[in-house]
């Protein structure tokens, strides 16, 4: 095996998917049986390595389609487990955009699946046939699978063989089968797995054996509609050391796939799964039909100079090591379509400058400032605050462009805006500190107590899935101020824990990286500035590379999983680097306008306040390149030393 970013390549062979049988229908042999479980079976529509797949009527004379294990592997209980999870899974996905689940049972001590029979041709036969899509054909099936992959995410599925094969062109739109790989998102062994699926169409963390989430079904989702466009897989499909090779370390072949799907299909085939867009996020950007109106996206150029030093480098000898140990699979899923001509690493030409949708004006309120927001924003502003003699907080009002007016030390909108959690200028009457905890819709709120002076908290932060807050726990004695540990608030049970990190310093304040189970705190010394991960008990975990700056708050600065994050540059000052948070390394240094990083807009994008000509102060969104693609906040220099915006914005559903 060869040991890489993510772990040891381990790729055994597994039995044919039933989307790589073959699908044209042919009589019933003298083998087959008549009837399968009360079903009249009609003819075999294909025969995989788990079995055959027949097209039956059921009593009402509906047509369903039923997959029968095969006999040697209905002994296997542990293929039997896999060939039924495909059931569970299946029942929990949205059944527009699937072949839904009808029965289940066993003939002759072999289980069976019954599911609803979609009339159409897979993608990958039908390419062949009648030629690439474009134009609109193309458009509604991005948008028609970019849909059903957000439905499958949402069931907290992660399909991780989303290939053409498995995309059938149903009458009514189309359809994505094949659950029988898939895993649940809350699944304890279920992102960490061997390496499963069809590798031409497989992301590069999949391929390495390594954690596997939404992003590698969005890397699969891109090449599938890349393969729609052009004819053939973006990365090849001819030798599997090849593949593996152009997956891991070349850019994608393209060809003539216009903007600003181009733009939408490169940002998914990003190497780095933190950088890749969510599904939702890709139905957005689709959604905006006019090309010159989508969002920006990062320049080839910029893709060009970036090396991801977080993926192994995989070579062709390399590569050859793991052919014996899959190459029964290589063989049946090249069968799937002709053979594409391989990939080529000639660079696109820069996609095209957007132009952003006119945006919405909302005053803000007690201030000269206005925020601007458009539709497709993937984020809005939940909450600011004003310097006066105490700062006081303006939280959005659910689903109103007005503010209502707070008074804490520091407070947050939960995730999904139903909750406010804020902390109180003042002890109670035992000298504790707390946390309160307000219902927006009916007022209630809960206070949940966590430490006693004269320590403090501040530092308000949601979770991820909004269950949990951290607060950064400090003391106070005298004029002196140190950062102590963190405290974690459940709030479903309204209860805290306080746990001690030792060595922290003054200013240090903890965030959440971004994957529900780490915590970060910028941590400085006389002579350095770092970001420090621990666990949720205070062990360390690693420091990162050191930062430039004078930035004490790591709130937003992580991409939603943390995979990656964003500062200023150590020894820099107005250039910023993205980091690889597994490595340290550098996945790009920009020049920038920015004055202080406030967080990820985007996958693709960052926003900060910059300071503007004469009197006019802003908050901006960058891209990667370091180019302003358009303005969010807009302030005079006195309005704009009074506002504070860090954990401002709450990403849209």
């Amino acid at each position: 095996m060869t040991t890489g970013r993510y772990g040891q390549f381990a790729m055994p062979a597994r039995p044919r998917s039933w989307a790589t049988i073959r699908v044209m229908a042919t009589p019933l042999r003298p083998s087959d049986p008549s009837v399968l479980g009360g079903y009249r079976l009609e003819s075999v529509l294909g025969e995989g390595g788990q079995g055959i797949v027949y097209l039956g009527a059921g009593p009402g004379g509906d047509r369903v389609a039923i997959k029968w294990l095969r006999p040697d592997l209905a002994q296997d209980q542990a293929m039997v487990r896999r060939f039924l999870q495909e059931v569970s899974t299946a029942k929990r996905v949205a059944p527009f955009c699937t072949a839904q689940v009808i029965d289940v049972g066993a003939e002759d001590q072999r289980p069976y699946i019954v599911s609803e029979y979609i009339e159409g041709e897979s993608l990958a036969q039908a390419i062949p046939r009648s030629g690439p899509r474009t134009g609109s054909s193309l458009h509604r099936l991005a948008i028609g699978t970019a849909t059903a992959l957000a439905a499958i995410h949402q069931a907290g599925i992660v399909h991780r063989d989303f290939k053409p094969p498995n995309v059938i062109l149903g009458s009514d739109g189309p359809r994505v089968i094949d659950f029988g790989i898939s895993k649940a998102l809350g699944s304890h062994t279920a992102l960490t797995s061997t390496m499963i699926g069809t590798p031409a169409y497989m992301a590069p963390e999949q391929l390495a054996g390594g954690p596997v989430g939404p992003a590698a079904d969005l890397f699969s989702w891109a090449g599938t509609i890349a393969y729609a466009a052009t004819g053939r897989a973006p990365f090849g499909n001819d030798t599997m050391p090849a593949v593996i090779n152009r997956v891991l370390r070349m850019p994608p072949d393209l060809g003539d796939v216009p903007q600003p799907l181009r733009g939408i299909l490169l940002d998914c085939l990003n190497k780095n799964p933190a950088l890749r867009p969510a599904a939702r996020e890709v139905i957005d950007r689709l959604l905006v039909s006019d090309p010159a109106s989508a969002r920006a996206t990062v320049p080839q150029a910029f893709r060009e100079k970036r090396r991801f030093p977080t993926l192994a480098v995989v070579t062709v000898a390399t590569a050859l090591t793991v052919i014996a140990a899959i190459g029964g699979v290589w063989a049946a899923t090249t069968n799937d379509a002709p053979p594409p001509a391989p990939a080529t690493t000639s660079a696109a030409p820069p996609p095209a400058s957007p132009s952003p949708q006119a945006p919405v004006t909302i005053d803000m309120d007690d201030t000269t400032a206005v925020a601007l927001e458009r539709p497709a924003d993937p984020a809005y502003l939940s909450i600011f605050w004003v310097d006066r003699e105490k700062w006081d907080a303006y939280v959005r009002e659910p689903g109103k462009a007005t503010f209502t007016r707070h008074s804490y030390v520091d407070a947050a909108p939960s995730p999904t805006a139903d909750r406010l959690a804020g902390i109180p200028w003042e002890y109670d009457a035992d000298d504790l500190d707390s946390l309160k905890i307000t219902n927006v819709a009916s007022g209630a709120t809960v206070t949940v107590q966590t430490v006693a002076k004269p320590l403090t908290t501040n530092y308000v932060h949601w979770s991820p899935e909004g269950d949990r807050v951290l607060l950064t726990m400090r003391e106070k004695v005298g004029e002196k101020t140190t950062t102590k540990g963190f405290v974690l608030v459940d709030v479903p049970t309204e209860t805290a824990r306080i746990v001690k990190v030792p060595g922290l310093t003054e200013d240090a304040a903890f965030a959440w990286t971004g994957d529900g189970d780490t915590v970060a705190a910028i941590v400085a010394d006389k002579t350095t500035r770092a970001p420090h991960l621990y666990d949720l008990q205070g062990k360390e975990l690693k420091t990162l590379p050191e930062i430039g700056g004078g930035l004490t708050d790591a709130r937003d600065l992580f991409t939603a999983g943390g995979g990656a994050f964003v500062a200023t540059c150590a020894g820099k000052t107005v250039t910023l680097c993205v980091w690889d948070t597994a490595t340290g390394a550098v996945l790009d240094e920009f020049e920038s306008g920015c004055d202080t990083v406030l967080g990820w807009w985007d996958t693709t994008h960052i926003f900060c306040t910059a300071t503007g000509d004469d009197d006019e102060d802003a908050v901006v969104v960058t891209d990667l390149d370091g180019a302003e693609t358009q303005t969010l906040i807009r302030a005079t220099d006195a309005a704009m030393d009074k506002l504070y915006f860090r954990n401002g914005y709450l990403r849209r559903d």
